[in-house]
């Protein structure tokens, strides 16, 4: 599922800006996250469940803290292990360093520039539609051949080469011309050393965003499946949802706390 993460890092990555001033996303959501194991009929074999609560810490960095996992909620032992992750998080903020953890929980905002999309998709207006009460330009977009995009990370290589095979959909919101939903397709299977190191079959992501306030959107809601096999004999067959919800704005930087708002 790591490679159906990266993708979907990239999409809201590119898809999602703050405005100047904000380093960080300033409000506190609940993420709910469903990784399901499948057999290459596509029939489930196993499922995860986490529910996070997600929050900015000193003002620059997004942290994910542990609610339950497959529908327990956490022991005394697991709560005080979440407590004292999140205190190495925020000592590591105030020295100045990277936190360990910040690849998966950084805000994502600033992976890709418009230059470097430009120069690695081709995109063409298709026509106008309301999403979600919003009126939206329709874009569909490609790969260009030969390009490729570094989203750093495990699988850099892979989208290396991947990117002239992708194909998919933007609605732009068109008062905002922020991302409200984007769409993403393997057009063709990929291949790493003639299959033998990497062999992706199937990828699809989907990915809504929502209007927290006039400019600013964040995903609320993405799903994809990845069917592929790694090193001719490893399957990996994986189905996922992130769902965003419970939005609160908390305090400006200047005064935040490291705790959720309420």
């Amino acid at each position: 599922m790591a490679l159906l993460a990266a993708a979907a890092s990239g999409l809201t990555a590119a898809a999602t800006s703050l405005p100047p001033s904000w380093p960080v996303l300033p409000y506190s959501f609940r993420q709910t996250t469903v990784m399901e194991t499948l057999d290459t009929a596509h029939k489930a074999q196993g499922r995860d469940t986490r529910v996070e609560e997600v929050f900015p810490v000193e003002g620059k960095l997004l942290f994910h803290q542990l609610v339950s996992h497959d529908g327990k909620p956490l022991s005394p032992s697991e709560q005080q292990a979440e407590a004292k992750r999140l205190e190495s998080f925020r000592q590591a903020i105030r020295a100045g360093k990277m936190p360990k953890e910040s690849e998966q929980v950084t805000d994502l905002t600033a992976r890709f520039s418009g230059e470097e999309l430009e120069r690695a998709f081709i995109s063409e207006e298709i026509g106008r539609e309301d999403l979600r009460g919003r009126r939206c330009i329709v874009y569909k977009f490609s790969g260009r051949p030969g390009r490729s995009i570094n989203v750093g990370g495990q699988y850099q290589n892979f989208f290396n080469v991947a990117v002239d095979g992708v194909v998919g959909r933007l609605w732009i919101d068109e008062e905002d011309r922020k991302p409200a939903r984007g769409e993403v397709r393997l057009s063709k299977p990929v291949r790493l050393a003639f299959g033998l190191l990497v062999y992706i079959k199937q990828f699809e992501l989907d990915v809504d965003f929502e209007r927290l306030e006039p400019g600013v959107w964040w995903p609320r809601k993405a799903g994809g499946i990845v069917d592929a096999r790694f090193l001719i004999f490893q399957p990996c067959v994986r189905r996922g949802t992130v769902v965003n919800e419970n939005f609160q704005r908390v305090l400006p930087p200047a005064s935040l706390s490291a705790t959720p708002a309420p």
